[in-house]
């Protein structure tokens, strides 16, 4: 599965136009927001996932989470113990910089996503979960229409189950994945992040790996509020103009 998605990116790499634009809001790469507010909708492996984006100042966008966790939270990693919980989460990300080439333009950043979690588990449990992640994200602007994500995740978390089995996890994650303009609105996306994860403490099974995965779409001003001001206001002065060569 590995090998094929790379297969897959290395496509659509070497299919690059130099008419690059791709989607104008990432909310899985290093791309800065271009407007205020973005909302986005996944579904995958441990959890269905909702984001709320904002444009903030300068290089800032932020924005919240919510999860709806049905596996390891929030990167599979030891087992399933996990029955049914609630994600809530922080996101964080500084644009740090655009680099143009000549068929491909890069934009980082770095993404900043605390969480807690609060579920029951399959021992018929309460379990307290907190997370911690720093990720990398890397949007390769490879053609009008198709952003590539690259970049790696540091995942540190931490549970406190009610029959005092406490113990914790490090995922070590690569990420790739991709972002799509479907139209000017929505701009479907995928991703598979892969890699080591260390577990510690109680009930923990030491080294192994680590992943997540999801599809979803972004999308923003889906409503055309603001075209259908637009039309209106180009309709008025349409309006005038007849009218004054008329009375000529």
């Amino acid at each position: 599965m590995t090998a094929r998605a790379i297969g897959v990116f290395a496509l659509v790499l070497v299919m690059a136009s130099p008419a690059l634009a791709g989607p104008e809001n990432s909310t899985i790469g290093g791309k800065k927001l271009e407007q205020d507010m973005v909302h986005s909708g996944g579904v995958g492996y441990p959890s269905v996932l909702y984001e709320w984006w904002n444009r903030g100042k300068g290089n800032l966008d932020w924005g919240l989470s919510g999860e709806l966790v049905y596996g390891d939270w929030p990167a599979a990693h030891t087992s399933r113990f996990t029955k049914i919980g609630l994600g809530v989460n922080g996101l964080l990300r500084w644009h740090l910089a655009t680099r143009e080439h000549s068929k491909i333009t890069t934009d980082i950043s770095i993404l900043a996503r605390p969480g807690i979690l609060i579920s029951g588990n399959r021992g018929d449990t309460f379990t307290f979960g907190i997370a911690g992640e720093a990720l990398v994200p890397v949007s390769l602007d490879v053609h009008e229409r198709v952003n590539v994500v690259v970049g790696g995740a540091f995942i540190i978390k931490g549970y406190i189950n009610s029959n005092q089995n406490n113990f914790g996890e490090i995922p070590l994650l690569v990420r790739m994945g991709v972002e799509i303009k479907a139209n000017e609105n929505v701009a479907p996306w995928f991703y598979f992040d892969l890699g080591p994860g260390i577990g510690f403490g109680e009930g923990a099974s030491g080294a192994g790996f680590a992943w997540r995965i999801a599809a979803g779409t972004a999308f923003w001003n889906v409503m055309g509020k603001n075209k259908n001001k637009s039309n209106v206001a180009e309709t008025e002065v349409i309006e005038v103009e007849v009218d004054e060569e008329y009375e000529e």
